[in-house]
């Protein structure tokens, strides 16, 4: 048998414990008792709000219609959640029912941001979270947001705090701000009595390094500087390139050209060794994997370790394509190199173009010739005149006749006295000139041919656009310029003194000195 102040106590207890169950289930059924509290000052507004939500006493719309009864008299104007000012007692916060959220009215408030909101009372500025609840009391002269941190003062005095209150830099006399000349920082200074400063990390951190005297924004980077030479911090005020140089800048995203005696090298974010070291006259990228460095006036090449490739003896070096192949001169002789073993592929040109559909023109004291995107020769150096790849053929001029060929080399049209120009071949056709025999007055006509010389447009206009664009290329007839389309059949009239090629559907056309804007139609547009 139990003693019997034991099962007293157990019986007090159950009786305790099933009085509150009725208290907590009744108003699920009798709702009389919700109104009553929400009514009483013996809650906030989150307290009331968290009632609602638990025991649902009326739809929303009912509970806006009367939420001047649970909030002292007062009804606002709309039932957005937020902000919202109290004539005669000041600001305070609404859910999205009218309740005003805290008993306190504040002098100053502003919307919530990531949990908190920062609000001024009689006593000064403080921090609530979504709960009303102090994390800062409103004790200070200001309170500064950051992400992670709150700055405060109070009589001159600066510190630093977590976003829960916890002081991570108790107060002190050294200012703390998180601007420079008003330009605000991803980070914190902390500033000393002789203008130099101190990085405090976002996270509220005390930075290692040195004090600074200088920093300055150019191409979205911050750079810092200590003694007149500079270096660069990252958004959380770390040194990403240490402060060691006279100058640098950006040479492009994650690569820094940086200066010292007037000598450049390069420098990667993050490490504390520059990856060239400045003791070039110039440098720069020159291929994906190697670098061009400028020294006694010539030029040089490292790999992508900084290694040297090619010793600084040749007067240019440069990119020529692929990731590997350059062009390297000397005395106005150019050689392609390729720079996984510096061979030379080819000869020595006096000239070497850029690469086109994988096809280089070159020259010698022989004439024009064609290289192939490996080095190799496949048009011996002996012509007047080669174009540049287009649509995988290229024009030769020699002994004031024209002829095409491919990439192998191979004529697709012979030389020829028929044509006295011809152009470049775009989507497989070229615009091209024969002798006008018939009249003196038109010494030339011009037409369109293809790849093996058919008469794509017949030979019948005094002039004409060199490309169809838009499907449309511009001819001159009669003294008169109009559109004809890929089969040669006109589609907009011969009347106009001069026109454009086509673009994006418009072309400008000059009619009797006037400039009109014209559609592939032919029609004016604004």
């Amino acid at each position: 048998m139990k003693p019997p102040k034991r099962k007293s106590f157990f019986l007090i207890t159950g009786a305790i414990v099933l009085l509150c169950l009725i208290l907590l289930i009744m108003p699920f059924f009798w709702k009389q008792p919700v109104f009553w509290l929400l009514k009483s000052d013996w809650m906030n507004g989150y307290g009331k709000a968290r009632l609602i939500a638990f025991y649902n006493p009326a739809p929303a719309d009912i509970l806006r219609e009367h939420v001047d009864q649970y909030n002292g008299g007062f009804k606002p104007g709309d039932f957005r959640a937020g902000l919202v000012y109290v004539p005669g007692k000041g600001y305070n916060y609404k859910d999205s029912l009218g309740l005003l959220l805290t008993r306190d009215f504040y002098l100053l408030a502003e919307p919530f941001s990531k949990g908190l909101a920062r609000v001024k009372t009689g006593s000064g500025y403080g921090m609530l979270n979504p709960k009303g609840k102090w994390v800062i009391l409103p004790e200070y002269d200001t309170v500064i947001t950051q992400e992670k941190v709150l700055i405060v003062k109070r009589d001159n005095r600066y510190g630093i705090t977590s976003r829960k209150g916890r002081f991570l830099i108790p107060l002190q006399e050294e200012k703390i701000s998180n601007t420079y000349y008003s330009q605000a920082l991803p980070f914190m200074l902390r500033y000393g009595t002789n203008g130099s400063f101190s990085v405090i990390h976002p996270k509220g951190t005390r930075s290692e390094a040195a004090l600074y005297d200088s920093l300055y924004f150019r191409d979205n980077t911050l750079f810092a500087g200590r003694k007149d030479l500079w270096g660069v911090l990252d958004n959380t005020g770390s040194e990403i390139i240490p402060v060691i140089y006279d100058s640098l800048f950006v040479y492009k995203p994650e690569l820094f050209t940086v200066i010292r005696n007037g000598q450049q090298g390069f420098h990667f974010p993050g490490e504390t060794q520059p990856l060239i070291p400045a003791k070039y006259e110039k440098v720069d990228v020159c291929t994906p994997d190697t670098y061009r460095v400028y020294l006694d006036n010539h030029y040089g090449l490292l790999d992508r370790e900084a290694a040297t490739l090619i010793e600084p003896v040749y007067d240019t070096i440069y990119a020529h394509h692929g990731d590997e192949w350059i062009v390297t001169g000397n005395h106005n002789r150019y050689a392609l190199r390729n720079t996984n073993d510096l061979s030379y592929p080819s000869e020595f040109f006096e000239m070497v173009g850029p690469c086109r559909e994988g096809m280089t023109v070159v020259r010698n004291e022989d004439g024009y010739g064609v290289v192939s995107e490996d080095g190799t020769v496949t048009v011996i150096p002996q012509y007047d005149s080669i174009s540049h790849y287009s649509s995988g053929l290229a024009v030769i001029y020699d002994n004031s006749q024209y002829g095409v060929i491919d990439k192998t080399g191979t004529f697709t049209i012979p030389f020829s006295l028929k044509l006295v120009e011809l152009y470049d071949f775009h989507d497989g056709i070229a615009l091209a000139a024969q002798l006008n025999l018939m009249t003196s007055r038109i010494r030339k006509q011009y037409g369109f041919i293809d790849k093996d010389g058919n008469t794509v447009v017949p030979f019948i206009y005094e002039d004409g656009h060199k490309v169809f664009s838009n499907g449309l290329a511009g001819m001159r007839l009669n003294g008169a310029w109009g559109f004809i389309n890929i089969k040669g059949e006109n589609v907009i009239p011969f009347l106009y003194d001069t026109v454009t090629r086509f673009s994006n559907g418009r072309s400008q056309a000059v009619y009797h000195g006037l400039i009109h804007t014209i559609d592939t139609q032919g029609r004016t547009v604004e």
